[in-house]
């Protein structure tokens, strides 16, 4: 099995299986070899022994054991953060301190995602708080790129599980909002059309869960907006009228136009990937 059919195979299979997928990984270091695959694998030990798991000891052992590769500091910072990441989880007060401003930034955001995963709320909107003020000056140089992915990725994360608690308090709401609007911030900096179109979704989801239905038909119009200039294929298609049809529900009319509109992308949607749109169809039927 090639690198990438073994990273895509597991990530594939984290979700039912993390204990699979972490013996996979424990026995499989080697085959990280370059600096791309090791950056690939460090995310991945860090997110199954960090979120599914918990299990830092054993992430950290296994980060350890990938290979050093003397000449490429982007690999050995993958090492660093991920270790100091899980190290933070586990309650290591001074697990940052040997890391450059922006691995500490990573690792906060991406400390963050743990803590959200298990629940560990405050922690969580704390962590990602600090990420949020540890670098808040950025210049726009390609060595930021990797902090601008990581301030996105946990802000979606931190705002959409905040968004399924049934009683949010006013700090956790605010949090919320805040997660979900420093995640699109981010994703325009770093990443393409997709990801900001679907932090728009994102932030349409957080707005209506805070009961700002004005912010929320924006941010769902610009999502179709990214989405219809950008000749998106059946399945985004979907899920922005699908949001723009919900945050207009009390509008029968500009309800109903869309509603109609997502029927038909779904309809286009391959079978395989349909089940993705089950929530949002459920909303609609309502």
């Amino acid at each position: 099995m090639t690198f990438d059919n073994f990273i895509k195979t597991a990530w594939a299979d984290h979700g039912d299986q993390p204990l699979v997928v972490a013996e996979r990984l424990s026995t499989s270091p080697q085959l990280a070899q370059t600096s791309s695959q090791i950056q690939a694998f460090t995310r991945l030990i860090t997110h199954v022994y960090g979120e599914h798991l918990a299990d830092w000891d054993a992430g950290i052992a296994l980060l350890q054991s990938l290979p050093r590769l003397a000449n490429e500091p982007a690999a050995l910072s993958a090492i660093a953060v991920s270790t100091a990441t899980l190290k933070y989880g586990r309650g290591d007060q001074d697990a940052l301190a040997s890391l450059t401003p922006l691995e500490q930034t990573i690792t906060l955001a991406t400390a963050s995602s743990l803590f959200a995963a298990q629940q560990k709320l405050a922690m969580a909107i704390d962590s990602y708080s600090q990420a949020l003020m540890s670098y808040p000056e950025f210049t726009g140089l390609p060595e930021e790129i990797p902090v601008h992915r990581a301030l996105a990725v946990g802000g979606n994360h931190l705002a959409c599980v905040l968004e399924e608690q049934k009683q949010r308090s006013t700090t956790e709401t605010a949090a919320m909002l805040q997660a979900a609007q420093s995640a699109l911030k981010h994703w325009q900096r770093a990443g393409s059309w997709l990801e900001t179109e679907r932090a728009q979704y994102r932030l349409c989801r957080s707005n209506l869960q805070a009961g700002l239905k004005d912010q929320a038909v924006q941010a769902a119009r610009r999502c179709l907006e990214i989405c219809t200039q950008n000749n998106a294929p059946a399945f985004e298609l979907f899920f922005a009228h699908a949001v723009l049809a919900i945050a207009q529900k009390d509008q029968n009319d500009a309800f109903e136009l869309h509603r109609a509109a997502a029927i038909v992308c779904l309809e286009q949607v391959p079978a395989d990937e349909q089940h993705w749109c089950e929530a949002e169809l459920k909303e609609l039927n309502k």
